[in-house]
């Protein structure tokens, strides 16, 4: 029988399931992660925390015999950016989390692009996005800086980051959902915008390249077998899916932390 492993990656614990063909689950696991607050308007994860708790929740779903996964795929939270080191894969900031609004300043000088930004992104200028976040770890944290000196800094989605230290073929890629949280991804063209990554100053060079949500991401170690990830989406359009495939008369309502 079929069996799939989904890993979910949230803002308070890491999540894996294994379902069967039919939908059902066998077998769950889950590792909470710590979030710290050093400024009212500060909130951020460990990026090596957020790591261990994902090894630690697929490590604890052990191997029932006979058991084989066919596939896997990863949701993660969105809007929440991490800068890393595309050589050694290790961390140069913390996860900065979208609920963070530390670079809300830098937005200011924007204001008056305000809509020509939504039009090509469909989201509003906010620091609740990448590109501010993005642009503050440049501006503010020398290690991160450094990096794109010396051609070494990899930067984007959490997601990214996830991807690029769980598989073994350590990919440097963005799924759609993920990229356009950034406020850099274009509706239209589906990839990254040159004209708004001059305007916040973002070199494309350090960012993933974009690719499908349905992807050959990579190979991930899970129980002694190693699992093709297919599927690499944001938790939210995830969520979507979770009473099957969207039906084209039927509205669907997803409540979560953020709205």
């Amino acid at each position: 029988m079929s069996r799939y492993l989904a890993i979910d990656q949230g803002g308070h614990a890491s999540r894996a399931i294994v379902f069967d063909a039919s939908g059902q689950p066998e077998v769950s696991a889950e590792h909470p992660i710590a979030t710290r607050r050093p400024t009212p308007d500060q909130v951020e994860h460990d990026p090596e925390e957020i790591i261990g708790s994902v090894r630690h929740a697929l490590q604890a779903l052990g191997r029932p015999p006979g058991t084989r996964i066919n596939a896997a795929g990863l949701a993660t939270q969105r809007s929440s950016i991490v800068c890393w080191d595309r050589v050694t894969g290790e961390a140069l900031s913390p996860v900065i989390s979208w609920q963070d609004r530390r670079a809300a300043e830098t937005l200011i000088p924007l204001a008056s692009e305000q809509a020509d930004i939504h039009r090509r992104t469909g989201l509003m200028l906010t620091p609740h996005y990448g590109a501010s976040k993005l642009r503050w770890c440049l501006d503010h944290l020398p290690a991160v800086a450094r990096a794109g000196t010396e051609g070494r800094l990899a930067f984007g989605p959490l997601a990214s980051f996830l991807l690029f230290r769980l598989l073994d073929e350590q990919p440097l890629v963005a799924d759609p959902a993920n990229a356009q949280r950034t406020q850099l991804w274009n509706l239209a063209t589906r990839d990254w915008d040159d004209i708004l990554l001059d305007r916040f100053g973002i070199p494309r060079a350090c960012l993933p390249a974009c690719v499908p949500t349905h992807h050959a991401f990579g190979s991930l170690r899970v129980a002694g077998q190693t699992v093709p990830l297919r599927i690499c989406q944001g938790d939210q359009p995830a969520a979507l899916f979770a009473d099957g495939m969207p039906q084209p008369d039927c509205a669907y309502i997803n409540i979560g932390t953020g709205a």
